[in-house]
């Protein structure tokens, strides 16, 4: 049963990986790839949080790991920010404020 998850585990990795490559490193749809951001990133860890419940580790683990996951993903939504020039994603390297120029072009966000 647990190799089963695994392998599901593996497939819906692989598919949410394949859709951030189509969705946000492609392309230069910056509207597009703004309004996605929150909702593929809530989608991609609300699949992990399921995971770590599933997996039903030590109760103290699962709620330090499923916890963690949310100041986690409101850091990466936050830091998170796509070039108006360029298209490309630009996120802040410590995750405590935005970033204020491109990591690419190097033009103001």
């Amino acid at each position: 049963m647990q190799q089963d998850l695994l392998i599901v585990l593996m497939v819906i990795w692989l598919g949410i990986s394949a859709g951030s490559v189509m969705l946000f490193q492609r392309g230069s749809d910056v509207q597009r790839k703004r309004k996605l951001w929150p909702g593929y990133t809530i989608f991609s860890n609300t699949v992990i949080a399921g995971f770590i419940i599933y997996m039903q580790p030590p109760l103290l683990m699962m709620i330090g790991l499923v916890t963690l996951l949310l100041p986690l993903t409101w850091l990466t939504i936050r830091s998170t920010k796509f070039c108006d020039s360029c298209g490309k994603a630009s996120r802040s390297p410590f995750f405590m404020k935005p970033p204020t120029e491109c990591s690419h072009c190097k033009k103001t966000l």
